[in-house]
């Protein structure tokens, strides 16, 4: 009986961690997408091109409520390392390329809300 409760166990356990891994968010991966950003993001300069499409990239990675919230926390935190980022520029960048995020994007925005 012992044992069939923990195979049970194993297996709701294994099925959980499959789908909660689905959506996965890479913040690494988020960070280096963005990259033809980062003159946008510290000049005064429009968002090129390539820019906004890894935007929308970013933007695909995230279609749960979970998966955004990852997301905005990779984001923000990507952001905080830039000490010559311009706060205004980062919370425009979704606008001046035409996309809606479910969120912010500001080194000060509560991500877990």
């Amino acid at each position: 009986m012992g044992n069939v409760v923990a195979i049970l166990l194993l297996l709701i356990t294994i099925i959980l961690m499959v789908q909660s891994g689905e959506g996965i968010i890479n913040c690494d991966e988020v960070e280096h997408s963005l990259s033809p950003c980062i003159s946008y993001l510290t000049q005064d300069v429009q968002p090129y091109p390539s820019c906004c499409n890894a935007v929308r990239n970013i933007k695909g990675m995230a279609p749960t409520v979970s998966d955004q919230k990852s997301l905005c926390i990779c984001l923000i935190n990507a952001a905080k390392r830039y000490s010559n980022l311009k706060e205004d520029a980062l919370q425009t960048l979704p606008h001046k390329c035409g996309i809606k995020l479910d969120f912010p994007i500001s080194t000060t925005f509560n991500c877990q809300l």
